[in-house]
């Protein structure tokens, strides 16, 4: 895990793609691999609706108390971007104490996991983006994707996205695989390394009792050494898993 930077930012192709259940699996196991490691989400939305929240589903599922204010420091009401829910609720946001507790944060951490709100494109303020607050922070990306039908679209664009905004992308996890795959999600993995040069650092199979917003975690202990990349310390193989596919198809 020695390449494994101090930040990594995890964001995703679109809202409710799973960032929070990944940032959930791989902060357990890099904690199970030794290393202090500390999840941080900036811009939180949403607050007004039933449910935890994504920091607290978290570090109810690391089994670890937290400071809400200090991982989850910007909190705003409605889903709606961070930008457009600090307008209904007439403030400003503080983009740079956001910024400057991130970083203060990320240096008492060995690896810090950030997770951002929305996809790339996600507006914090009129001109600054999520995108943005990956590149300030200096945290290399993994872009969570789904495996099926449409994913292949969404997920270069983000990558792109990411690019034209200076932000350096590690990889993709593909999230909530099934089983048995249907046609698309057995065929898109190849797709996006053979055709686009994208790095799979991960996959996590589809748990059926998963849910972020009800507070369950069930199925998720299961995401272990087996969905993770060695760059994170575990034994997934994206040759092995794109060969074993390519024998269902």
């Amino acid at each position: 895990m020695k390449d494994l930077p101090k930040a990594v930012f995890i964001t995703g192709t679109d809202t409710g793609v799973g960032k929070t259940a990944v940032t959930a699996a791989l902060a357990a196991f890099l904690w199970e691999k030794g290393l202090v490691t500390g999840v941080i989400k900036p811009f939180q939305t949403g607050t007004e609706l039933e449910g935890l929240s994504d920091a607290e589903f978290i570090y109810k599922f690391l089994g670890r108390d937290c400071v809400l204010s200090e991982v989850s420091p910007c909190r705003l009401r409605a889903p709606l971007s961070p930008y457009r829910a600090a307008a209904i609720e007439g403030i400003d946001v503080p983009l740079e104490d956001i910024v400057e507790h991130t970083r203060d944060y990320i240096s008492r951490n060995e690896v810090t996991l950030v997770e951002g709100a929305g996809g790339l494109c996600v507006p914090v303020t009129r001109s600054y983006m999520m995108a943005d607050l990956a590149v300030d922070l200096d945290a290399p990306m993994i872009i969570v994707t789904r495996p099926g039908l449409g994913t292949l679209n969404h997920t270069v664009l983000s990558l792109e996205y990411a690019r034209q905004r200076g932000a350096r992308v590690l990889g993709v996890v593909i999230n909530g695989f099934p089983e048995p795959a249907d046609l698309a999600s057995a065929t898109n993995p190849a797709v996006l390394r053979d055709v686009f040069s994208v790095d799979i650092l991960g996959v996590i199979p589809h748990f059926p009792g998963l849910d972020v917003e009800g507070g369950s975690s069930s199925g998720l202990e299961r995401a272990g050494a087996n969905c993770f990349s060695p760059l994170f310390g575990g034994k997934f193989s994206a040759d092995a898993f794109l060969e074993e596919l390519s024998e269902t198809t």
